[in-house]
């Protein structure tokens, strides 16, 4: 179907669209467009452009784009500058004391703006590799312990001084059960909710499943809760979401690809290759 041409008495055309929208041009250059969502815009023969939104909102620009008081006509004042502020630069000693403890994250937007002042780029080029994209972004700044492809180490180890010797199912669980819960409370969203076992080994399984899940995240809580120890984990997990894109999906994949590979369970046959991606929010069980 096509348009609909009207001449109207004062010498100007309506248009009625396909769209259901109306134009209306008069012969000083002046038009007016109505569109079906109720809202319109009005350009004027100066070059004036009026929008009225289905809200009865209105703006006003001149023929340039600069903002007009759509009832009085006159320039307004021009915004305050609401670009990100640049932060100041992190120092080393700044991240030391960070990466001890000595100084807590308030949360992700900090987070991000140490990275920032570190220089160092908010995306993960390759799954599984943050960390170690990390360490090579601050270079010889952080080195040994430090060194961002050591920073859960420490807290990995108690978990897999537990889980080494257990079956994998249950291994997987509770690594799973500490990711979630370091990540979990790094975003201030608490304690991760309990996720759905289900194991072809039966009842039994799936209630020993529930048991070491209760018992890694236990032991992440308490770790969180060791005073210094604990600021450092988070500030350490809060610097690898940052690093994620500030995505807590990607960050508690990465810490399940570093656990797997502390426990040897990042081969062909292992618990990464059975699980590449872990779910989120909801928490991937069994």
């Amino acid at each position: 179907m096509g348009s609909t041409i009207i001449q109207n008495d004062d010498g100007s055309e309506t248009v009625e669209n396909d769209d259901g929208s109306r134009t209306t041009t008069w012969p000083d250059s002046a038009s007016h467009v109505d569109y079906a969502d109720g809202s319109s815009m009005t350009t004027y023969s100066d070059g004036r452009v009026m929008n009225v939104y289905p809200d009865g909102t209105k703006t006003l620009n001149d023929v340039n784009g600069n903002p007009l008081d759509p009832t009085t006509g006159k320039p307004l004042l021009e915004p305050p500058d609401q670009s990100i502020p640049t932060p100041p630069s992190t120092t080393v000693e700044q991240l030391t004391e960070i990466l001890d403890g000595a100084s807590a994250i308030a949360d992700l937007d900090a987070a991000n703006g140490i990275l920032r002042g570190l220089a160092v780029t908010a995306v993960v080029d390759k799954q599984y590799s943050a960390l170690s994209e990390l360490a090579k972004a601050f270079g010889e700044a952080l080195k040994g312990e430090l060194s961002p492809a050591n920073w859960f180490i420490q807290w990995l180890k108690m978990v897999l001084q537990v889980v080494k010797s257990m079956e994998t199912e249950e291994r997987g669980v509770a690594m799973r059960s500490w990711c979630y819960t370091v990540t979990y409370d790094a975003m201030g969203m608490g304690i991760p909710p309990d996720p759905t076992f289900s194991s072809l080994r039966g009842a039994d399984q799936e209630a020993l499943n529930k048991e070491w899940w209760d018992a890694a995240r236990n032991q992440g809580e308490e770790q969180l809760a060791d005073g210094k120890r604990g600021v450092s984990l988070r500030n350490r997990v809060l610097l690898l979401v940052a690093k994620c894109g500030a995505d807590p999906a990607i960050a508690v994949n990465e810490l399940w690809a570093t656990a797997c590979r502390n426990s040897g369970d990042d081969g062909n046959a292992g618990l990464l290759a059975a699980y590449p991606s872990l779910s989120w929010p909801e928490p991937t069980g069994a």
